[in-house]
């Protein structure tokens, strides 16, 4: 390995812990470019430039290997979001045909998550599955406790998130996030709203919202990000009852329009 190729390897080392599939979705090509970049295909120049613009990459010492590897010009901002692209899973499993495993954080564990998410003999212990149409991704499996997210995620329920490489601008408003921080002792599943850029804040909403406040949680104290992209429950509610009920409400109102009717 020589020249680009090599320095290519470098830029999956600095921004994606060596992780080959999270720079890929870093710069936006598959895996199996970079794969074949590190192996010794010449990217194309189209590719060396969404790495340069992407990464504020300087561009000369990514071809040439002159000067600094980061361009001059680089905002604080910029800066900042390149630290935290370093909090990339550091720490993954494979199966036999060396795809990402879908670790499971049990609730249990969740308390020591935050202090062993970025250590291998920590991560090794956690179990481990593959489930259909979850690619192209790291993942993580957590598991919810209490009703803050009812009814759209009841107690017991679990999750799966797909690891956020750039959350400061990538976090979506109202969709729903596994955060790993400092400030919360065991993460938190929540609907959030992004206004990191504006505000320096993260704002935290709980389905439940008559029952548990908004959380703030500073930009600063996060360590990972989650979008969860499927939830798995083994309660499955009775809608029958509720439908009743409903039928119920919905008879006696007509009936007593019909009895208006006849008194007017």
């Amino acid at each position: 390995m020589n020249g680009i190729n090599f320095r290519i390897k470098q830029l999956v080392d600095h921004f994606a812990n060596g992780n080959n599939s999270v720079f890929a979705n870093i710069i936006g090509v598959n895996e199996a470019n970079i794969r074949s970049y590190i192996n010794g295909t010449e990217p194309k120049f189209n590719v060396i430039e969404k790495i340069c613009k992407t990464l504020e990459i300087n561009f000369e010492w990514l071809i040439l290997e002159r000067g600094k590897m980061l361009a001059e010009n680089k905002s604080e901002q910029i800066a900042l979001q390149s630290d935290f692209y370093h909090r990339v899973p550091q720490v993954i499993t494979v199966d036999a045909h060396n795809k990402d495993n879908i670790a499971l954080v049990p609730n249990k564990l969740k308390a020591g998550y935050l202090q062993g998410y970025n250590d291998p003999n920590f991560i090794k212990t956690l179990p481990t599955f593959r489930l259909p149409n979850l690619n192209n991704g790291v993942f993580r499996m957590f598991e919810i406790e209490g009703n803050s997210m009812f009814p759209t995620l009841p107690d017991r329920t679990y999750v799966i998130g797909q690891f956020v490489d750039d959350w400061i601008h990538d976090i979506k408003d109202n969709m729903l996030y596994a955060i790993i921080s400092n400030e919360i002792e065991d993460g938190l599943i929540k609907r959030c709203l992004n206004r990191i850029k504006k505000y320096d804040n993260l704002i935290c909403k709980s389905d439940n919202r008559r029952n548990f406040p908004t959380q703030n949680i500073h930009p600063n104290t996060i360590k990972e990000v989650w979008e969860i992209k499927l939830h798995l429950n083994f309660n499955l509610p009775d809608p029958a009852d509720f439908y009743e009920r409903l039928n119920d409400l919905e008879a006696e109102i007509q009936n007593l329009k019909v009895r208006k009717n006849i008194n007017n």
